[in-house]
């Protein structure tokens, strides 16, 4: 970060300027400031808040440990690519270009950023939609559709199969529940007795 930070910086800051014909920077509108301006002021302050008895579960402020080792070291490497990004970007050269025609292979990788974007597109659409979706989808069209379907069809052959006993004519209807109703009473009688 501190190198690419510092890179950014020498070339708006201390490079000539690009040619801008095609748009001409300005400062953003106050739409855009304000809301900076209250963020930053927020963060310049929120430091000073003595809420970390809040935080911890017992009410007690928690106290960290400073590891020098990790500090230091953290520290040295910022510094360091600091001073790399200050010996190749301050002036305007052709350095920067000749160490990357040097090492193809990994100022494309590092170009392309380590190849994350085609890493995710492959984990996103070859193994996640490709196996993962493609199997809740064919679950989800064979298993419940298909049992949705079995269920309509029965559903279809039982009311086809029933259909002919029923004609509309009442006077069958009648018939029919007089002929129920004598067998009902026929068996009940005969169970009865």
């Amino acid at each position: 970060t501190a190198f690419y930070m510092f890179r950014l910086y020498y070339r708006i800051f201390w490079w000539n300027k690009p040619d801008y014909s095609h748009h001409t920077p300005h400062d953003c509108e106050w739409v855009m400031t304000l809301p900076l301006i209250i963020l930053a002021v927020i963060s310049c302050v929120a430091g000073f808040i003595p809420f970390g008895s809040f935080v911890t579960y017992d009410g007690k402020e928690l106290i960290t440990h400073l590891d020098m080792g990790v500090a230091g070291t953290s520290v040295v490497v910022a510094v360091v690519a600091i001073v790399i990004a200050t010996v190749l970007y301050r002036k305007e050269n052709a350095m920067p270009d000749r160490i990357a025609g040097s090492m193809k292979t990994l100022h494309r990788a590092a170009y392309r950023r380590f190849y994350m974007d085609e890493i995710y597109q492959f984990v996103t659409h070859k193994i996640i939609f490709g196996i993962i979706c493609k199997s809740i989808a064919w679950f989800d069209h064979t298993i419940v559709d298909g049992t949705m379907n079995a269920l309509a069809s029965v559903t279809n052959r039982a009311s086809f199969a029933i259909r002919k006993l029923q004609s509309g004519s009442i006077q069958m209807y009648v018939w029919v529940y007089l002929i129920g109703a004598l067998l009902l009473a026929a068996v009940t009688f005969v169970v009865l007795i």
